[in-house]
């Protein structure tokens, strides 16, 4: 039983050191994440990406400012445009450009999922510094709603694009964490195989692994329904449809999650119980 105990206990505390170490990673995804570092322009934007005549995702005409008529006025004003525009490129490739890094040293993505996510990003990156000439060239105020319709339509398809990536990453996390939970359960399993070999009483420790094994087995189907809506997405045939995917899935992972963390308490109270029997 000593025997037991003991490496019931450095089982649990690796496991913890594991899933501790997962989680400062997620937060720290979460603070890197472009999803959350454009969150309010995003919400400043987002009644400009509705369906409306003569304006575009970037409010040139805010840009412009008051056209008086005049010829210098009017040249002022496709430079603020520009101006606007060219700020606009940037900021997003400032986003894209620490994204993309994150993607690069993601040890949760498998290498092909790693080189498919890195690929689609520096095909976006590519396309909006295409934007920069194009964006120089403008000589009319047509001309820069032209391309500021053009950034728009890259900048939504940009942005679901991430939110793919961000999904794949977390459920790439989800599958390593219950695949490292059924280590511990296995090794665990075989200490109390041990237990009845040397005639002891397993039955505490076995309805514990029931309990455990049911926690992983809930979490485990959560991340498999939570790919198949990360799927689905690309198919949806409305934003409205996307968008309800993408939520469907957030909380599907943060239930899996959730019955991980169970999991591993369960274990942790098998180990209290263990140690305040053997020092009554």
């Amino acid at each position: 039983m000593k025997y037991f105990v003991t490496a019931l206990s450095v089982v649990i505390i690796s496991v913890f050191a594991i899933v501790a170490n997962s989680f400062m990673e997620d937060s720290s995804v979460e603070n890197i994440s472009i999803a959350k570092t454009q969150a309010t322009q995003e919400r400043n934007r987002a009644a400009q990406e509705q369906p409306a005549p003569k304006r575009d995702s970037f409010t040139a005409g805010k840009a412009f400012g008051k056209e008086k008529g005049g010829l210098d006025d009017r040249e002022a004003m496709i430079g603020r445009g520009k101006n606007y525009l060219l700020t606009q490129v940037d900021n997003r490739l400032k986003q894209l450009g620490p994204f993309k890094a994150r993607i690069e040293n993601a040890t949760a993505l498998s290498d092909p999922e790693r080189k498919s996510l890195v690929s689609e990003l520096n095909a976006e990156i590519g396309a909006f510094e295409g934007f920069k000439p194009e964006i120089n060239k403008s000589a009319t105020k047509q001309d820069i709603k032209n391309v500021a319709d053009k950034i728009k339509a890259e900048w939504i398809k940009s942005r679901d694009s991430v939110k793919r990536a961000e999904g794949q990453i977390l459920a790439a996390k989800e599958t390593r964490l219950i695949a490292e939970a059924e280590t511990a359960s296995q090794r665990i399993q075989k200490r109390v195989a041990l237990l009845k070999a040397f005639g002891k009483n397993a039955k505490a420790h076995e309805e514990l692994l029931s309990s455990y094994g049911q926690k992983i087995a809930s979490a485990r189907r959560d991340v498999e329904s939570a790919k198949e809506k990360f799927e689905a997405i690309a198919s949806a045939p409305t934003e409205a449809e996307k968008e309800k995917l993408i939520k469907g899935r957030e909380l599907l992972l943060m239930s899996a999650r959730d019955s991980i963390k169970d999991a591993y308490k369960l274990l942790a109270e098998g180990v209290r119980q263990e140690f305040s029997q053997r020092y009554k």
